[in-house]
Formats: structure tokens, C-alpha cells, sequence
């Protein structure tokens, strides 16, 4: 690999392939920021899990070991600990905030416990339709409540040294499931920017990463926001947000209309490509190399994500 593909292979997080012996050697040959986890913890015990992870650590030093652990209908911790119970946020905010912050320092405590620094979580859309995709996955309240509720969440989570994520920007809203197809919202401008609200509270409690979803907000921009540089200049001029942008998972339908998204999320503004195919990494070099991927856009991505694994290196 040259210098070039090289800086750009660690603009990857990548989907485990579910085979340890693979995952490695990925790892070894492409040095990507990240692994994310699925399906990867079932049937292993907590030992075996940590074995794993340091290994793969050893393979790439900084790197982010991901899930998406947000309680509910989304949690993969859940294969590994079958008889303990994850809620969903908006189970534990019903509580109260103490025991929201409670349970989910429980949870980050797990998972740093078992060599995992990234989390994708808090969700930090709203949705007040219990009829709507993400509903369940929301904090099921309105701004005013999901806002001090994500920062909160956000700073715990710093404190406790583990890497957590608001998503999915700008906002889902009511609109369609985007693993399965494009979605769009076509609320106004007025609308869609009341879901700015809980992004701007967790970039002001000092977020690391925030990702961008794949739905089209009409009022912003046409095509999928994960790949609109409108988004990414309203997140990162607009909001001023310093830390690292990162698509939802580009292996998800609605950004595959594209033959190369990778490509089109970079040039737009994304830092941190997730789900991305390292196959893609020739096209990436070539556009990089004619000065289609400006250098200045791999230099900021490379600087953003670099100082997440700093941050939050094990």
C-alpha cells in the first residue's frame, strides 16, 4: 500500500466480517481507525471477547473498537450477557435522570471492561409519532428534555473514558427506515431545524463523534444527507463542531445507490467512513491523486480522527 492509500484506509471503520481470522487480517493489511461489532459476541464467553479485542489491538494500535449498544430494540451486548436486560433510553429517562445516568454508566463501565472505546449512542433524534422508524429508539421527549439528557449522557461518558456518538444527524424526524431504502423528510426548513437542538447540546458537552444519517432532508439538500456537503458545512461551520463526523453505515441501502460513496462522503465532508469497502480505496487514491479528493479534506478528516483515538485510546 502507498503512503496515500494508506492515510486513507485509516479514514475506514469498517463492519466485522464475523470471522476473527479475517477481521485480523484486515486489520493488519489496511490499519483501519475501527472495527464495529454485530453479531460478533454470541456464543463467546466475556474472556474469550477480551481475548479478541486485545489482539486486535495489538494488530492496530489506536484502534476504535465500536458496537451499538443503545438499549432496546438496538443492543448487541445483550448476545454476550442473555440474562442481564438493556432498556431502551427512553425506559430508563421514564425513571428519572439519575437512574437514565445510572444504568447507562453501567453499561459504559462493560464495555470498556471489555477493550471497547466507541459507542454509537446516545440516539439523539426526536420523534414524538410512536408510529414513526426511529420512535423506539428515541428518547421519546421533546427537545427540552432530550437535549440536557444526551449532554448529560455525552460528559459521563467522557469521564468515564469511553467514546460516545449523538445520531443520527441532522435528525430523523418521522421518516422512513433507511437500511432498507432511501427515505425521505419533507418537513420545512422551520421543522427540521427544532432537531438541531439536542446535536447543539451534545456538541456543546463536547461529543466526539456525531453521525450523519443516510435520509434526505429536502429542506437542506437533495440525496442522502450522509453524502450532502450542505450537511456537513451546517454541522461543522454552522454548529462549529470540531470533533468527527461519521456516515451511518455505508453498506445500508440508501447510500448504495452510489457506486462509490466512500468517495462522495469524503468530498462532502465526512471524516470517518463507516461500513465502507477498503476495495473502494483505489478509487479514493485515484480521485485523491487528480485533486477530486482535495489533500486539504484528507488533512482534516486524518487530524479529526487521529485525535479521537488519542482521546480514547485503551
Amino acid at each position: 500500500m502507498s503512503s496515500l492509500s494508506q492515510k486513507l484506509a485509516s479514514l475506514f471503520l469498517i463492519d466485522s466480517t464475523g470471522d476473527f481470522t479475517e477481521n485480523l487480517r484486515l486489520l493488519e493489511q489496511y490499519q483501519p481507525a475501527g472495527l464495529l461489532f454485530a453479531k460478533d459476541l454470541a456464543g463467546l464467553s466475556e474472556k474469550a471477547v477480551k481475548k479478541r479485542l486485545a489482539i486486535y489491538r495489538q494488530a492496530r494500535p489506536g484502534l476504535l473498537l465500536a458496537i451499538d449498544q443503545e438499549g432496546g430494540l438496538v443492543s448487541r451486548l445483550s448476545a454476550l450477557y442473555p440474562n442481564r436486560s438493556y432498556p431502551s433510553q427512553a425506559e430508563l429517562l421514564k425513571k428519572g435522570a439519575d437512574f437514565f445516568l445510572a444504568e447507562s454508566q453501567k453499561t459504559a463501565l462493560e464495555l470498556k471492561d471489555l477493550g471497547i472505546n466507541l459507542n454509537f449512542a446516545p440516539v439523539a433524534d426526536l420523534s414524538l409519532d410512536p408510529a414513526s422508524f426511529i420512535y423506539s429508539r428515541t428518547l421519546q421527549t421533546g427537545a427540552e428534555e432530550t437535549g440536557p439528557a444526551i449532554a448529560a449522557f455525552i460528559k459521563l461518558y467522557r469521564q468515564l473514558g469511553v467514546a460516545s456518538c449523538a445520531k443520527h444527524f441532522p435528525g430523523y424526524g418521522d421518516a422512513g427506515d433507511t437500511h432498507q431504502a432511501p427515505a425521505k423528510d419533507l418537513r420545512s426548513l422551520k421543522e427540521a431545524q427544532l432537531d438541531l437542538l439536542p446535536f447543539k447540546a451534545a456538541i456543546a458537552a463536547g461529543v466526539p463523534t456525531i453521525m450523519v444519517a443516510h435520509l434526505e432532508v429536502a429542506c437542506y439538500s437533495p440525496g442522502p444527507t450522509s453524502l450532502s456537503p450542505e450537511i456537513y458545512r451546517l454541522l461543522k461551520e454552522d454548529l462549529h463542531y470540531s470533533g468527527v463526523a461519521v456516515t451511518d453505515d455505508l453498506a445500508m441501502a440508501a447510500s448504495r445507490e452510489s457506486s462509490c460513496p466512500e468517495l462522495l462522503a469524503l468530498k462532502a465532508g465526512a471524516d470517518l467512513l463507516l461500513g465502507g469497502k477498503l476495495e473502494n480505496l483505489p478509487i479514493l487514491e485515484a480521485a485523491a491523486e487528480s485533486g477530486e479528493l482535495p489533500k486539504e479534506r484528507i488533512k482534516d478528516a486524518l487530524v479529526r480522527v487521529q485525535t479521537l483515538q488519542d482521546d480514547y485510546s485503551l
